[in-house]
């Protein structure tokens, strides 16, 4: 039987019924449980008091113990002209949807079926912004330097720069990332509202180390009044496997009042593969109901994988 009663939650629930305590500021809380090739019970906490920013989220898989993570933990504070970020924090910077060049502090998977809440990044970030540009500067893992794995270089120690400007009916990005591991790495993005419809972006990101790699992103979303959508992308990725380096995303998705479904293909031509997906949610209320279905063919269906997940969501 799935169980709800996750410890983040029964915490702060004591706290907030204890005689004489009172949390001050904004709070948002999500519980979900999730079936599928593994039973998943999750709770989310999300808590804002003016410049300060907390997000705490507790896991239990197949009935294990409960897994705690502190997602974000942050103070902000006004600095010369601008405002100073301390602490754990999520900072996404690109305009992809299913790949991003440009997240060179957060690097997080952004293809998961039903993904938890973003795990931040250990920083100190100064941030100045006005009516059309903005700049933001970080420092990502102060003092940790390259991280053990290659393949973990979200945790990697570097010093990052994001400039944004709007020009009209173009945002549009430029970055610049100095680490031990990949030395120079520097990148230009923008999105650009074509019309009523369609959206156009595109990413590119040149990397010093390994080898002069880079990744490139283009694509596009068009929408209707009748809100149904299709976003297509396609990407190249010159640090991945050479099987894995070019990819096509093609993903259509309909809403009905209170229910979306949506489908989409990812083709990899180098590798032979192909990954397709559906979906659909429903929302009423604080509840959440969606269920999702994925199949993995390899080249000429010499293998085969399918993947299904249901979860039912309540926000409080």
């Amino acid at each position: 039987m799935l169980r709800l009663k996750l410890l983040g939650a029964a915490i702060l629930a004591g706290i907030a019924a204890a005689p004489g305590v009172a949390l001050a500021g904004d709070l948002v809380a999500n519980i979900r449980a999730q079936l599928g090739s593994q039973s998943l019970q999750a709770g989310e906490l999300r808590w804002q008091d003016g410049p300060l920013r907390a997000v705490l989220t507790a896991t239990r898989v197949d009935g294990g113990n409960v897994r705690l993570r502190l997602n974000e933990l942050s103070y902000d504070s006004p600095l010369a002209g601008g405002f100073l970020s301390a602490g754990k924090k999520v900072m996404s910077w690109d305009v992809g949807y299913a790949f991003r060049p440009l997240d060179v502090v957060q690097r997080e998977d952004r293809r998961a079926l039903n993904p938890l809440a973003l795990d931040g990044i250990p920083m100190l970030a100064w941030e100045h912004f006005n009516a059309d540009s903005a700049t933001t500067v970080v420092w990502a893992n102060p003092g940790r330097g390259s991280a053990a794995s290659a393949s973990d270089q979200r945790h990697d120690e570097a010093i990052a720069v994001r400039q944004y400007r709007q020009r009209g009916a173009r945002d549009e990005y430029g970055v610049l990332r100095l680490s031990r591991r990949n030395g120079i790495e520097a990148g230009l993005s923008f999105s650009q509202v074509a019309s009523d419809a369609l959206e156009l972006h595109a990413s590119l990101l040149w990397q010093q180390h390994p080898q002069h790699g880079g990744k490139a992103l283009a694509g596009f979303t068009w929408t209707t009044e009748s809100k149904f959508s299709v976003l297509g992308e396609a990407w190249t990725d010159r640090s991945a496997p050479p099987r894995q380096q070019g990819n096509q995303l093609l993903r259509a998705s309909q809403y009905f009042d209170d229910v979306e479904v949506s489908a989409d293909m990812l083709w990899q031509p180098q590798a032979g593969s192909r990954i397709g997906t559906l979906s659909g949610s429903w929302k009423t209320g604080p509840w959440v109901l969606s269920a999702s279905y994925r199949h993995f063919a390899g080249p000429a269906g010499r293998y085969a994988r399918n993947v299904a997940l249901a979860s039912l969501q309540r926000g409080f």
